[in-house]
């Protein structure tokens, strides 16, 4: 079955400095501390990390994450993702008053054969379960960097 395609986008408001917020998006390692959907993260290297991540579907996705460029200056992280989905993210961080804006964009194919059948009829599905994982990162974030 052939790999579907998906676009992701979403923007973030976090009520922190930019600098904090690069941080923590930044840090794969610990994004278990504040994204309730990543449930289970095992850094390999400096850039590098197994990431297990489950939203409102049954099922959950392993992936690898590899930083290709994390430029704090600039305000940009780039990773490439591996596993259940290939493809790549990117975050772009500036500030906007007291807070940080951050544009997440997500370029990914699926790998599994169930996804590729399934997201024939699945597909607005599993938008939707990317769209509330977004949402709980967000909040989760500002949680994180608030406490």
């Amino acid at each position: 079955m052939t790999p579907r395609h998906y676009s992701f986008a979403s923007t973030w408001r976090i009520p922190a400095p930019q600098g904090a917020t690069f941080d923590a998006v930044a840090d794969l390692e610990h994004y278990a501390l504040w994204w309730p959907q990543v449930r289970h993260v095992v850094g390999i290297d400096d850039d590098t990390a197994r990431v297990a991540v489950r939203s409102l579907l049954p099922y959950t996705l392993h992936l690898t994450l590899h930083r290709t460029r994390v430029d704090a200056r600039a305000g940009h992280l780039l990773a490439e993702i591996a596993g259940d989905l290939d493809g790549w993210a990117s975050w772009r961080l500036h500030t906007d008053g007291g807070e940080t804006l951050l544009r997440y964009s997500q370029e990914v194919v699926t790998t599994e054969p169930w996804m590729n059948a399934a997201g024939i009829v699945l597909s607005p599905v599993f938008r939707l379960n990317h769209a509330v994982m977004m949402r709980d990162g967000a909040d989760g974030l500002t949680r994180h960097l608030m406490s």
